[in-house]
């Protein structure tokens, strides 16, 4: 990790013009330093697919208190879904990410995801 100083202003100046990953991560540090809370990341890579969709969308509620469309439309930017015509709609993403607020949560989510068959890591 580098630690750089930035104004508020220069932090969003800078993420205006950057890839949207950099800018999640100039938000996230903002959050964290206005808070005086660090923020964990669960980053899910592979594995979710609709044999395992309903015990990821279970895990995603448990441990971000999020209810169920939130939950189930986290699941759907990588599995895919159903949409109102019955036509199936494909993931859009490769990976998703969700941001906890304690080490514990993010740790006990990522553990639940990969016993349900999904790959991923921490941040």
């Amino acid at each position: 990790m580098i630690k750089i100083d930035l104004s508020v202003r220069e932090a969003v100046d800078l993420a205006i013009y950057c890839p949207a990953e950099m800018r999640e991560k100039i938000v996230a540090a903002l959050e964290s330093a206005i808070d005086g809370k660090e923020q964990y990341h669960v980053t899910i890579t592979g594995g979710m697919t609709m044999n395992n969709r309903i015990s990821c969308i279970k895990a995603v509620r448990q441990h971000t208190g999020w209810g169920l469309k939130e939950a189930k439309d986290w699941t759907d930017g990588m599995v895919g879904h159903w949409d109102v015509y019955g036509v199936w709609q494909k993931g859009y993403v490769n990976q998703i990410s969700v941001r906890l607020k304690t080490t514990e949560a993010a740790e006990n989510l990522l553990r639940d995801l990969k016993n349900a068959g999904c790959e991923g890591y921490l941040s």
